[in-house]
């Protein structure tokens, strides 16, 4: 991911990162509980290269009825539905578990995102915060 990526997805510069933070933080990720944890990769194959993923998309359990969202795509997949169809299918996974919302908060210069939540079949509710926006996005269809 490029700097801007990067600081769109974390809301901070996150420039020479430590592999040793890197680890870390997967497994974090890896060893979180399943029950208020879920996660989803895109995986391709590159030519030459082991599947590489180029996707990801992850929710935290805030409270029994919403979860937290979060996405990045690598930059030289962008626009080509990765997302979308990442964050649909994590919406679905929300939904099956007895989730009602998700949440994000969502900076205001970051146009593949809105597209993103925009191709939702989902209620998308947005209330802007200066710079970035929290977004709820309800999933039942009551």
């Amino acid at each position: 991911m490029t700097s801007e990526s990067r600081y769109r997805r974390y809301h901070q510069t996150l420039d020479h990162v430590s592999p040793s933070r890197i680890w870390q933080e997967a497994e974090n990720i890896t060893q979180a509980d399943p029950e208020h944890n879920r996660g989803l990769l895109a995986l391709i194959d590159l030519p030459g290269e082991e599947v590489v993923p180029v996707g990801a998309v992850r929710f935290v359990a805030t409270s029994p009825e919403e979860v937290e969202v979060a996405i990045s795509i690598r930059d030289d997949y962008q626009n080509k539905g990765i997302g979308t169809r990442l964050m649909r299918l994590m919406a679905d996974e929300a939904q099956a578990l007895g989730y009602h919302q998700l949440t994000a908060g969502i900076q205001n210069d970051n146009p593949a995102i809105w597209q993103v939540f925009s191709k939702l079949p989902y209620k998308v509710k947005r209330v802007p915060q200066g710079s970035y926006s929290n977004i709820m996005i309800t999933l039942n269809s009551n």
